[in-house]
């Protein structure tokens, strides 16, 4: 698995920064002003370009990015 970073979104890194500090989604949506359903959206995409199988390991596969760079 590689996190390719053209292929993800400004506003989802954003968002992968907040889900690494342990903020809920509708955290997320406050901090971002948008609604809840873009944060899960961002996040599905997220998922499907991680293959992320759930939302914990979705947080590993970013962090194991953040370690490797």
């Amino acid at each position: 698995m590689e996190f390719k970073q053209e292929e993800i979104v400004e506003l989802e890194i954003e968002i992968a920064a907040y889900l690494l500090q342990d903020f809920s989604l509708q955290q997320i949506a406050d901090q971002l002003a948008v609604n809840k359903k873009i944060i899960k959206a961002h996040i599905r995409n997220m998922m499907q370009k991680l293959n992320a199988e759930n939302m914990d390991y979705l947080i590993q596969s970013i962090k194991a990015k953040q370690q490797k760079d």
